[in-house]
């Protein structure tokens, strides 16, 4: 696999690590830390993902880091085991670093590990910048007050997914979990990012089929709001109106 450029790969025993350069003496430190309970760093959870997100502080950095945990019955033998020779975690740092370069509103990624246990078995993490105030889009509209604010941020969102497809961005898990609010920009508008791009890929930017991902946040939306209290049908007008209409946003 060639690393994106910028980073580059460090191997650490059993560990294999593909690191952000400038940030690679304190990132390989840190994520080493892992396996130690964070002993030594200031540390805190965050709710949502499988097996949880802790977010570190280190080097004057709020980093993200966010071990992978399976779902489903899977989770119940193999938890945080995986198996392969092309591990998850280096996947999904290509695949964010390559939107983002593209211009897609994709989180800021600093690197990835991989502790190999045994030959094509292992435990991955990855580790991402810290979103000030940012909270996930379930978690934002479940406080959201007034129309207008309801209004701009899901033109925002519809505006981001653009972006995100005519990068060429496949997201096979966009739900309201994995965008998230940040500050607001401008008094009104939210800057969003796309989060949790295991499985995704980066196609060619002039190729893509919104109506796939679309309808997939309309499902996560009836699931996680069945009686559509949080997520109403002008909430989505207003989404799919500002998804037709383009792409630029903070």
């Amino acid at each position: 696999m060639t690393p994106p450029s910028g980073f580059e790969w460090v191997h650490d025993g059993h560990r294999v690590l593909l690191v952000r350069a400038d940030v690679r003496d304190w990132l390989v430190a840190l994520l080493r830390a892992a396996d130690e309970r964070w002993a030594g760093y200031e540390t805190r959870a965050l709710s949502g993902g499988r097996g949880g997100v802790t977010v570190v502080r280190a080097a004057g950095h709020d980093v993200v880091v966010r071990r992978y945990h399976r779902g489903g019955l899977p989770a119940w033998v193999l938890r945080d085991t995986y198996f392969g020779r092309s591990p998850r975690p280096f996947r999904e740092l290509c695949v964010t670093e390559e939107l983002r370069r593209r211009g897609a509103p994709v989180i800021e990624v600093y690197g990835a590990s991989v502790h190999w246990l045994l030959p094509a078995c292992y435990k991955g993490a990855l580790a991402t910048r810290y979103m000030e105030q940012a909270r996930t889009l379930w978690e934002w509209l479940r406080d959201a007050d007034g129309v207008a604010v309801r209004a701009a941020a899901f033109a925002a969102v519809g505006r981001a997914i653009r972006r995100l497809h005519d990068a060429g961005g496949r997201h096979p898990d966009l739900n309201l979990n994995n965008i998230l609010m940040g500050a607001v920009a401008d008094g009104v508008v939210p800057v969003v990012r796309f989060i949790d791009f295991d499985r995704a890929r980066a196609a060619p930017p002039a190729h893509h089929t919104p109506e796939v991902d679309l309808a997939r946040l309309e499902r996560s939306a009836r699931k996680l709001d069945p009686t559509a209290r949080v997520v109403t049908a002008a909430d989505l007008d207003v989404l799919h109106a500002a998804y037709r209409e383009g792409g630029a946003c903070a």
